[in-house]
């Protein structure tokens, strides 16, 4: 998958030679069809990225695929019509062209109410034998309620879903099977799980400012030198009092901004387990070691202590102050670039999450837990059906619509040259997800509790952890019993 979208990704690179800062107008098919065709040959594209979901050639006389997602958040399962956009687009293609290929109709329908509450009406619709959808769709962070609930088929029991296939997510799906049972499948057919990467955005006009260019800092990072005490140091002189009220506060300029809820990423981007497999296969605690009490030491100095640094303790700080240049670094979601970045005026780039030190060999950005995930309700029945048209959802996305939404992130305000699209294959490629996020209400917020700490201005996880490792491990027990 890399190979082919590391392609793809300076395909479309080569179709806007230089960076702009406006959002650009999408091209028509006509004007780029020459252009992408030249670029994509040039790139040389070896004969394994061809691919294909090997399903055989059935039709289903109009049959529906019936999915089940939160309302207002089904736009990757399905599009109404073509609108011009291309995300939506990409997914209107990619049903009309299931629908023709298996003769099949897609049905989308959206559950309302809080996200916390989906999975509850699913349990309820469950017990009472409504067969009301082939697959149902949720938020990854809350999926303890299906499996407590025992509302769900295993994946590994039906017989189209290959799993070795590049659509489909092997670390998250491997780490979460306990006894040979997948309850809730992770993969390619929804795009959520690509825009949840946390990144680091970098204002390159700012940046600049502080004697720094883009394609220095990209050099670095490539060179494996972007590290936490390089972050923190650099960052340090980068304070402005822009208001003149001669107060540190929001109205000020920051050189990299905390957030709340983003402080997720640090555990994972310096290589410290939340959990992990014991050797009987169970879930087993490993946050509780002297790395994290170190790691944790370091941010809390880098959130309260550095001058170039700005603790904003709410969901919105990075998308209300870093567009309008009161930030050089912020981290994020990818997500952002497709929605609250598109009218940012000042060029911006993007990196991945600092290593923890130069011993560290690889970058690594957490996937945050709004991600969706797939389960098959007990009351389905014809999971040869289900499995064969989810098998080929997740292929044709895989090798559609994921491209289109890469082409849109490039286009939407990055730098448009080959050292961004470099940093993009860098960022997916390190992507990470700790499969205790799947519990972490059940876990006694477990995955949550570094970014807790942070947000309380204290380093005293251990006695946060003690206060609630007797609830925590007979959690984990249940956990493992669900899967029995």
């Amino acid at each position: 998958m890399r190979k082919f979208l590391s392609i793809l990704l300076l395909a479309s690179v080569l179709l806007t030679a230089t960076a702009c800062n406006s959002t650009p107008e999408t091209p028509s098919s006509a004007d780029t069809a020459d252009t992408a065709d030249t670029a994509v040959s040039e790139t040389s594209v070896p004969e394994e990225t061809i691919l294909s979901d090997n399903l055989p050639d059935t039709k289903y006389n109009g049959r529906a695929y019936r999915i089940a997602g939160v309302e207002g958040y089904t736009d990757e399962f399905y599009a109404e019509e073509q609108t011009g956009v291309i995300e939506n687009d990409s997914v209107y293609d990619r049903n009309i062209k299931l629908e023709d290929r298996f003769d099949i109709s897609i049905q989308v329908t959206g559950m309302s109410g809080k996200s916390q509450n989906i999975y509850a009406a699913l349990a309820q619709y469950v017990a009472a034998g409504d067969d009301f959808c082939d697959v149902a769709s949720q938020e990854v962070w809350n999926l303890h309620v299906a499996t407590a609930a025992g509302i769900y088929q295993n994946w590994n029991d039906t017989k189209y879903i290959d799993l070795e296939q590049p659509w489909w997510n092997k670390q998250i799906n491997e780490n979460a099977t306990f006894n040979g049972k997948l309850f809730g499948l992770s993969g390619s057919y929804t795009v959520s799980y690509m825009k949840e990467i946390l990144v680091i955005y970098v204002n390159n006009a700012l940046l600049k400012d502080y004697g720094m260019t883009q394609d220095e800092l990209y050099s670095l990072v490539e060179k494996g030198g972007w590290t936490l005490d390089y972050m923190n140091t650099l960052v340090a002189g980068m304070y402005k009092d822009i208001n003149g009220d001669g107060i540190a506060d929001d109205g000020d300029q920051y050189g990299f901004g905390g957030n709340k809820y983003y402080s997720d990423a640090w555990c994972p981007a310096f290589e410290i387990p939340i959990t992990g497999k014991a050797a009987d296969g169970s879930l087993e605690i490993k946050l509780m070691q002297e790395k994290t009490y170190a790691a944790l030491e370091k941010i809390f100095n880098m959130y309260y202590a550095n001058p170039g640094v700005h603790f904003y303790n709410k969901w919105g700080g990075f998308m209300e102050y870093f567009p309008i240049d009161k930030l050089v670094f912020a981290q994020g979601r990818l997500h952002d670039a497709f929605n609250e970045l598109r009218d940012m005026e000042s060029p911006f780039g993007l990196i991945p999450q600092p290593k923890y030190d130069e011993n560290q060999k690889d970058y690594h950005c957490l996937v945050m837990d709004g991600y969706f995930v797939l389960g098959i309700p007990n009351t389905a029945k014809d999971t040869d059906f289900i499995s064969m048209i989810t098998e080929a959802l997740a292929a044709e996305t895989y090798l559609s619509v994921y491209p289109a939404y890469y082409d849109v992130a490039l286009k939407a305000k990055y730098s448009q040259d080959k050292a961004t699209a470099s940093m993009i294959d860098l960022i997916t490629e390190s992507a990470v997800f700790d499969i205790s996020f799947m519990y972490g209400t059940y876990l006694e917020e477990l995955p949550y509790m570094f970014r807790d700490c942070l947000n309380k201005k204290t380093t005293d996880i251990a006695s946060k952890y003690a206060s609630v490792k007797t609830q925590i491990e007979a959690a984990l027990q249940q956990i493992y019993a669900m899967y029995q």
